[in-house]
């Protein structure tokens, strides 16, 4: 079970702010301190560890763990885990196993310790939340020798089974929608992290861009920042240059469509008269008041049910074949994209 900041910093008599700046690897606090918060939750988990051991019982469990290499992606997600995980809880209960979830998180926790964690609950097979591994980062699971299913990401070599959100599908869908209303000077905004999600949704705008006969789209794709702050910053700089003849921006995560956002209505651009956008991935309820953002969304909640239940299949053999299970996406339409098409054909 993962510790929360707000408990840390109270039993530690510090400040929550503190504690975030170590667990996010920030400046602002001294090496000693940052050392003595991460060695102090890294004792109360293993404290936690010896606890759940003795409770966990000869039937097995089925773990969900969320790998975190760098904070950004997985700390951000806006899946709600009080809704999803009490459906995943019911169906591997229902299947007769113990539901564990677990956070492992590269910078303060030990590989040894989580497989040491997974041997002593009987950990029958492990829904694997990877959207921030690499590609080598795998390998060490696969000691476990038990079923494993990946979300958010594509282990080639290791031959897991995945769920995926179909980003090229996505895109393909954002580029066309964009296309129709009459836009070919389109850039991608990014965000400056390498991740699977991101990567498919790159090359596939490059692709669909050559596609649709709108010229290399390698130069278009502009990186603005991991965070909504920095977003702001990069696209307050961008607007000083002047955007030229782009018409039209894809905005890559939710990240990048509030950064983005914020700055141009600051600037009092008028969307989607001077510019149109289309977003990649949910937003938060009523984060940009004033703008109702056309958006390419994908499912979470379906998805991750659908590989509990598969790996639940897995562990009892019925399922053996590798599956790769891609989830269309849905294109949500709002009023920032202009029609550019009804004033140049009619």
């Amino acid at each position: 079970m993962r510790i929360k900041a707000k408990e840390i910093a109270q039993e530690m008599g510090i400040s929550p702010a503190t504690v975030s700046l170590a667990l996010n690897d920030r400046p602002g606090i001294s090496a000693a301190t940052k050392k003595r918060i991460l060695d102090y939750i890294r004792d109360r988990e293993a404290q936690q560890y010896r606890l759940q051991e003795l409770t966990a019982s000869s039937c097995g469990c089925v773990l969900i763990a969320s790998y975190i290499k760098n904070g950004i992606i997985m700390e951000r997600s806006i899946m709600p885990e009080n809704f999803v995980f009490p459906k995943m809880e019911e169906a591997v209960l229902q299947a007769g196993y113990h539901f564990k979830s677990m956070v492992y998180q590269e910078r303060i926790h030990r590989m040894d310790d989580f497989l040491r964690q997974c041997r002593a609950w009987d950990t029958r097979g492990i829904y694997l939340m990877a959207a921030e591994m690499q590609q080598g980062d795998i390998y060490p699971f696969l000691d476990l020798n038990i079923p494993i299913v990946t979300g958010d990401n594509l282990f080639y070599d290791a031959g897991l089974d995945s769920f995926l959100i179909d980003n090229r599908e996505g895109i393909s869908r954002c580029v066309d929608y964009l296309v129709e209303k009459g836009h070919s000077h389109i850039v991608y905004l990014a965000e400056n992290i390498s991740i699977f999600n991101f990567d498919e949704r790159r090359e596939a705008f490059i692709l669909e861009m050559a596609k649709k006969q709108c010229g290399d789209a390698s130069n278009r794709i502009r990186y603005m920042g991991s965070s909504v702050e920095e977003v702001y910053a990069s696209m307050c700089r961008y607007l000083d240059e002047g955007l030229k003849d782009t018409t039209a921006f894809v905005l890559e995560s939710s990240v990048v469509s509030l950064g983005v956002g914020k700055a141009l209505l600051e600037r009092h651009m008028r969307i989607p008269r001077d510019i149109s956008l289309i977003g990649f991935d949910a937003l938060p309820p009523v984060s940009l008041p004033g703008l109702n953002l056309t958006l390419i969304k994908g499912t979470h909640t379906k998805r991750h049910m659908a590989a509990i239940e598969h790996l639940i299949r897995h562990i009892e053999g019925d399922d053996e074949e590798i599956m790769r299970v891609y989830y269309k996406t849905r294109l949500l339409e709002g009023d920032s994209v202009f029609d550019k098409a009804k004033y140049i054909y009619r």
